[in-house]
């Protein structure tokens, strides 16, 4: 069986997807899914299906939610339904607990690969880092449970995978700048700013990459766009961090050992 929450949830058995189509079913199995090896209490599961707004059959209705996804388990796996309840998708008490093995479930194999290359990355091994890191990104499907409702328990499950992925193409762009790929770098950087065109970081980045390829011009220009699309939609200016960037490389000698330090590849 594989779970998939990285893009579309989706629920696989032998590439067969059997994920539910009604709503309400898929924001349990969500539910359930991220927090899976846990148990998760019916008066969780009803607040982020229904809110302040759960009718009186609430708990019967997600008994019978629950139930049927069993019950398509079961069928797509030639088991029954008392083995799936014992097993996979265990009654704890008030709760429901969802036993996922190793590899069976996209999100804690791309959370894996993300910690490793960050330890590569501190270690100086940017070989390992871009390697790790592009295995990882291999598992992202789009924006997590896409097709899900999501109440406020899921919503910031969402945010920090979506975090968690943003932080993961950035040091791709670090480990691609220490490398000295230099071009591969600067593409994935533009590709993050016109995603993020508010986003101070990624905007060092694509100038850090810019000046390292020789493109000082280019970098700077980078950051007068920033600049002016921060005051004339926000109303802000931008912080002390990038705009320390910007003026080291308006002279005409930046100090080296700042960019070295900011990650520039000379």
């Amino acid at each position: 069986m594989e779970f998939r929450t990285l893009g579309n949830l989706a629920l696989l058995v032998d590439r067969r997807d059997i994920t539910p189509t009604a709503p309400k079913q898929r924001q349990a199995l969500a539910l359930i899914t991220l927090r899976a090896g846990q148990r998760v209490g019916m008066p969780t599961l009803i607040e982020e299906i229904w809110g302040g707004l759960a009718p009186r059959t609430a708990m019967t209705a997600l008994q019978t939610y629950v139930g049927l996804i069993r019950r398509t388990m079961a069928e797509a796996t030639g088991s029954t339904v008392k083995e799936v309840a014992a097993d996979r998708l265990v009654t704890d008490g008030n709760s429901y607990l969802l036993n996922v093995g190793d590899g069976e479930w996209d999100k804690p194999v791309f959370e894996r690969l993300v910690q490793d290359s960050r330890e590569a990355f501190a270690r100086n091994d940017a070989v390992e880092a871009e390697r790790l890191l592009r295995r990882g990104l291999t598992q992202w499907r789009g924006r997590p449970l896409a097709n899900v409702r999501t109440g406020k328990l899921l919503a910031p499950h969402v945010q920090r995978l979506v975090e968690l992925h943003l932080g993961a193409r950035t040091l791709l762009v670090d480990a691609m700048l220490r490398r000295g790929r230099v071009q591969e770098a600067v593409e994935e950087a533009r590709e993050l700013v016109t995603e993020h065109p508010y986003h101070e970081h990624v905007h060092a980045q694509l100038m850090r990459a810019l000046y390292s390829s020789g493109r000082r011009a280019a970098a700077l220009e980078v950051y007068q766009q920033l600049r002016n699309r921060m005051k004339d939609t926000l109303g802000i200016a931008p912080s002390p961090s990038i705009n320390t960037l910007h003026h080291v490389l308006l002279q005409d000698e930046p100090d080296e050992q700042f960019l070295a330090l900011s990650g520039v590849a000379s």
